[in-house]
């Protein structure tokens, strides 16, 4: 969006050396904006983007689930069966039906252009909100999938704490019967459970080769454990919470997850778009940016069909 007449102004300015509305023109405000957001993502960095299905068009993406196909042994002059005796393939879909959005509105007084570099701050600000909702859906559609009557699935219960080596052989003899690529699972974790990996001994041995690395003492950074990247989000949901979704009561308190690749998809069927107005009532700038999206989560308590795992 451009302002064709330069004589629209705010701070009460009327010539083209003094307007103030170049600095929320949407174009420019965009780009940074969606920047901020990537940056502070954190679930959605470890789904797979689908958008290019949507690009021209449709809210719904279908995706075929396969899982286990039937394999059999060839014999000389004897065809090949094409029988059903693999697991079952399904189709699952995807739903863009999410629209979130941000808004501000800067009024004239602030003088921004003369005493602020409110776009920076805005933009900052503007793209941990919509990083921050997006991420809040994305885990409560991960934990809602963990949810099953009779209780929750796919459990590795720590004591509330991943702080022992013992600890990660639970984490590892569950997961590597899924995948034994470990490069291919995620560690997300809350606050509190990443801090206790400071309590995980072998981060006395100040080596290179040790699990958190020789730099974790002054950097506070994880960056791989056993092959899996680690991160940390303040949306895990740690209150504790009845699981069993048939009329019992399975009450946890999760402080994070391990997640497979093939775990979660996401797609945008329309990135982030600004668009700004001025309001003569307000005297200052409104200014909104909007996303549509949507999320699927696969995950299952079948054996070689798990893609993620729950810790309490």
């Amino acid at each position: 969006m451009a302002f064709g007449n330069a004589k629209i102004a705010t701070g009460g300015q009327n010539d083209a050396t003094n307007k103030s509305h170049d600095v929320f023109v949407p174009e420019i405000w965009g780009p940074a904006i969606e920047l901020a957001m990537k940056e502070k993502l954190v679930f959605a960095n470890y789904a797979n983007d689908l958008s290019s299905f949507v690009a021209g068009g449709g809210d719904v993406i279908h995706l075929p689930q396969y899982d286990e196909i039937s394999t059999g042994t060839k014999t000389p002059e004897s065809a090949i069966s094409y029988a059903n005796d693999g697991a079952a393939q399904t189709e699952i879909t995807l739903n863009i039906d999410q629209h979130t959005y941000s808004a501000v509105l800067i009024e004239d007084i602030l003088k921004v252009q003369s005493n602020y570099d409110l776009t920076g701050i805005y933009t900052r600000e503007m793209g941990y909100a919509l990083a921050k909702k997006i991420d809040e859906y994305l885990e409560s559609k991960l934990f809602d999938s963990f949810k099953a009557s009779g209780g929750a699935i796919n459990t590795i219960n720590l004591s509330g704490a991943l702080e022992t080596a013992a600890k990660f052989d639970l984490v590892l003899t569950e997961i590597l019967a899924e995948d034994q690529d470990l490069t291919n699972w995620n560690l997300v974790l809350a606050p509190g459970a990443y801090a206790d990996l400071a309590n995980f001994v072998q981060l006395s041995y100040a080596t290179a080769g040790a699990p958190l690395g020789q730099n974790f003492a002054t950097t506070g950074q994880v960056g791989t454990l056993y092959g899996m990247p680690v991160a940390v989000s303040p949306n895990v949901t740690t209150a504790s919470t009845n699981m069993d979704s048939g009329g019992g009561t399975d009450n946890q308190t999760a402080i994070g997850y391990c997640i497979h690749k093939s775990c979660m998809h996401i797609a945008y069927s329309q990135g982030v778009r600004m668009q700004a107005e001025y309001d003569i009532d307000y005297l200052g700038t409104k200014l909104v940016g909007d996303m549509v999206y949507g999320c699927k989560v696969r995950n299952s308590s079948t054996t070689g069909q798990k893609r993620a795992f729950i810790f309490d």
